[in-house]
């Protein structure tokens, strides 16, 4: 009778934290592994996912709801302030503004940097065999393929294709590249270092890195041309009508990245991914 009496104490504590847990809403994507997406069970998954719900964890009196969208809505959602925050946005405070005057951020703030993404040539070694000390201009003559609609090469390197100076081919995602890559069809790429990384992980645990790369070609990181931080992002729209928790959650979650930062934990979420 006992045992039974502080079973049931313990579960009507336990629901009353859950229930005084304020759930905060966070609009995201699941469309760029390994930084926000979905794995083999269907579940929401990624660094930046798990970077925030391991903050949040530490962070008794809330808990995060994510909820996936079209990124241009998601936008459009934190502009109307229909929702706490978006994950995981680069800085945008100079362009992402109200469309009614004065104009003005509608994002702010941003969170600590959760993680910063290095935009990099990677390029199969035979191409690198003559330094390439100047982005784009050293890599005159090369094949490149990327990813369709993807515009992190830069406006000189656009030109350099429109010369006919480079030769480039698209394809509909970033992993189909890489078989061209390994096969020795195309030289090179302008790609996210991290998202690479995981695809080329993913198709050596699969096999298909030893089906496409029957030279043995080995691919090497040429130039990193650009870096960009993703944060989590907060609607400045109504906040202290719609989010009166705004500024204690945002204060207590820069904290605990901060921790994470320093400790070392999110160097270690990321290696869960890409290794």
């Amino acid at each position: 009778m006992y045992k039974v009496a502080l079973l049931v104490i313990s579960f009507f504590l336990l629901s009353t934290l859950v229930c005084a847990q304020q759930q905060v809403a966070i609009v995201t994507y699941d469309v760029l592994p390994p930084f926000a997406f979905k794995d083999e069970q269907g579940q929401l998954t990624g660094v930046y996912i798990e970077v925030v719900k391991k903050a949040v964890s530490r962070m008794p009196n809330y808990r995060v709801k994510f909820t996936l969208l079209p990124w241009a809505r998601a936008k459009s959602q934190v502009e109307k302030g229909e929702v706490f925050a978006i994950l995981p946005p680069y800085f945008h405070a100079h362009d992402w503004l109200t469309k009614t005057k004065p104009q003005r951020p509608y994002i702010w703030p941003y969170s600590f940097a959760l993680f910063t993404q290095h935009d990099v040539v990677i390029c199969n070694e035979k191409a690198l065999l003559q330094p390439k000390l100047n982005y784009p201009q050293d890599y005159e003559g090369l094949k490149f393929v990327m990813w369709r609609g993807d515009g992190r090469a830069g406006e000189a390197f656009t030109n350099m294709v429109d010369d006919n100076k480079i030769e480039l081919h698209f394809f509909n995602d970033m992993k189909s590249t890489i078989p061209s890559l390994i096969s020795g069809r195309a030289d090179c790429t302008v790609t996210s270092r991290v998202p690479f990384a995981w695809y080329v992980k993913q198709m050596k645990d699969s096999g298909e890195w030893k089906k496409y790369n029957e030279n043995n070609i080995i691919l090497k990181e040429a130039a990193v041309i650009s870096s960009s931080q993703g944060y989590l992002g907060y609607s400045d729209v109504n906040s202290q009508e719609n989010f009166p928790y705004k500024k204690d959650f945002t204060i207590k979650f820069d904290i605990e990245i901060f921790k994470m930062k320093r400790n070392g934990e999110i160097k270690t979420i990321v290696d869960q991914f890409v290794k």
